[in-house]
């Protein structure tokens, strides 16, 4: 073998050196650069195709946005977040007036963790003919007072808590006819603030007006502020 032969045989040792050595030091890792990079662009597309879709529900919840606000309003007025004695009582005033009946006596006891068994609810009287319930006046001079057991069971939401929820127990009595009585629980049952009848008892006066005293048991409700986590403890 000559030199000339040996020269040629190192030259082509050494470009296919420097070939490998090309692939390993500079083609190799700029192609799994470019894998990286297309893998984190398909990863951006996907996460903005996601970005997309909750943007267009976060618009079309803003463009409800006042009715939410609103309906927020009408849950306020109904479960405050203070209890607003002067306010309920100004509504149970123009219930009365409404109903023909006269407010003799409002007692407020103190305010109470909810308890959705003791909260219990009673069938709204409105459906309950007014000659019906003179004849039942007329003829039993005392009504005793509903029985908590013989009530419907409430029904209970896990989100309603005594943590958040709290019940302020009130007896209202008022002087009327039967029927006009009758109008002032069902007007109360139907009024902004939210208030629950859970007794009703009604006697029949010495003289003879023709007109009962009722005395209506019942709660109004309080909405514990939610904690603020900014709030120091």
């Amino acid at each position: 073998m000559d030199k000339n032969r040996l020269w040629v045989i190192g030259a082509v040792m050494l470009i296919g050196a420097i070939v490998v050595l090309g692939w390993v030091l500079g083609i190799a890792p700029k192609l799994a650069e470019v894998a990286v990079a297309e893998s984190d662009l398909a990863g951006a597309v996907a996460q903005n195709a996601a970005y997309e879709v909750q943007g267009a529900a976060f618009k079309k919840q803003f463009e409800n946005m006042d009715a939410l606000k609103e309906e927020l309003a009408a849950v306020q007025e109904s479960v405050p977040l203070s209890p607003e004695i002067p306010r309920l009582i100004a509504e149970l005033s123009s219930v009365a007036d409404a109903s023909g009946v006269v407010i003799s006596s409002f007692t407020q006891n103190d305010a109470q963790a909810y308890d959705p068994i003791v909260a219990g609810v009673i069938p709204p009287v409105s459906d309950v003919p007014t000659d019906v319930a003179d004849s039942a006046a007329a003829t039993a001079p005392s009504t005793p007072a509903e029985p908590a057991g013989g009530l419907p069971a409430p029904v209970a939401d896990s989100r309603i808590t005594a943590a958040n929820f709290t019940a302020i127990p009130v007896t209202v009595i008022v002087e009327g006819t039967a029927g006009a009585v009758l109008d002032f629980v069902s007007g109360l049952q139907k009024g902004v603030r939210l208030i629950v009848v859970n007794a009703i008892s009604t006697a029949e006066p010495a003289t003879e007006t023709g007109l009962v005293t009722g005395t209506i048991s019942g709660y109004a409700f309080v909405l514990a502020d939610p904690p603020d986590a900014s709030r120091p403890q």
